[in-house]
């Protein structure tokens, strides 16, 4: 399933010349697109002709002109346009003037990430979209829905993941879309013969998936164990993980626990969601990472990152070695607390 209006439109045979895509989960909005691109291969006898684009290396009305430019034999043609709500409102009336005559064997697909349902509702283009059943909003699921998601797709490899399966994967590999479609695949190999998708099989086959990795990871630097943390470092490594790739997943993470800590313990798993920009259940587990750290060691920790960050871009230093020099100075996560005679909670 890719999005129910574009699969109403395809089941009856009513596609649009034009779709905006919009919202926040680009995963989503990249499986449709995909999807798309299937239908149109399949109704024409073969693919497209695909062009992407992106409004700061194309004009408008330039884009809008080559939709016209469509041979009236073959397979027709799939322009995409990327971040198109980044033209001025002026420029983007010309897609008005477009939709009133649109070309006849070419599908236009606007991506817009990061806008509102508001937005659309309150934009003399976009609400015109909406009208024509044209505006496809793709958004961040709940965890209720992260679940099912995530079952549905393990059916659709034939294998059934359980509820408790589902949410012990959604646990250990976060709420990212991309990750746990990678997670399933892997836990459909992993799975073999077997029907049925179990905690027990999550556990065996995610533990070592990078989402989990980072948290582990950064769970160790809490802790006084060195070893664990150059451990759970080097795993994390072993996956493919650049050096330079692995500090700043390190350090968005400690920036988050710092914005956590910072919010007091007054503020409301709803509230601390919309202000780190974060789902809710990423937020409590947020919440039990933070309990590991006092606020100077959080912020101590990322001076440190910031320090093997100097180094390895001026240096002639490996630069896994200065990850694993800043990992092993970190210490627990209390001692900087301590130091200057502080508990945070």
């Amino acid at each position: 399933m890719s999005h129910p209006t574009l699969e109403r439109h395809l089941k009856q045979g009513t596609l649009r010349p034009v779709y905006l895509f919009f919202g926040e989960e680009e995963f989503l909005m990249e499986r449709a697109l995909r999807r798309l691109e299937e239908a149109l291969a399949e109704q024409t006898g073969e693919a497209p002709h695909k062009v992407h684009q992106a409004a700061q290396e194309a004009g408008l009305e330039d884009f809008l002109a080559q939709a016209r430019t469509a041979s009236l034999w073959g397979s027709g043609q799939l322009l995409i346009l990327h971040r198109v709500n980044a033209y001025p409102d002026e420029t983007l009336k010309a897609i008005l003037t477009y939709l009133d005559h649109p070309a006849p064997r070419s599908w236009l697909l606007l991506i817009a990430p990061g806008l509102k349902s508001k937005d659309v509702q309150r934009h003399p283009v976009w609400s015109r979209l909406q009208k024509e059943d044209a505006a496809l909003g793709f958004w961040r699921l709940k965890p209720e829905e992260l679940y099912q998601w995530a079952t549905r797709e393990a059916q659709a490899m034939g294998k059934t993941l359980t509820g408790a399966a589902a949410q012990r994967l959604v646990e250990m590999v976060g709420e990212n879309l991309a990750d746990l479609s990678q997670e399933i695949v892997k836990l459909v190999l992993f799975a073999g013969e077997e029907k049925t998708i179990t905690p027990t099989l999550v556990m065996k086959s995610a533990t070592h998936s990078r989402t989990h990795t980072i948290f582990a990871l950064v769970d160790a630097l809490g802790q006084k164990d060195a070893g664990k943390r150059l451990s759970m470092l080097n795993q994390l490594l072993d996956l493919g993980e650049a050096p330079p790739k692995v500090l700043g997943m390190l350090a968005r993470q400690l920036r988050l626990l710092i914005r956590y800590k910072e919010a007091g313990p007054g503020a409301s798993p709803a509230s601390l969601a919309s202000t780190l920009r974060l789902p809710q259940g990423t937020v409590r587990k947020l919440g039990q990472q933070a309990a590991l750290f006092s606020l100077p060691a959080l912020k101590s920790h990322l001076h440190l990152l910031h320090q093997a960050d100097l180094h390895i871009k001026t240096s002639t230093g490996t630069p896994r070695l200065w990850l694993e020099w800043a990992v092993l100075q970190m210490g627990s996560g209390r001692k900087a607390g301590k130091k200057q005679g502080r508990r945070e909670e």
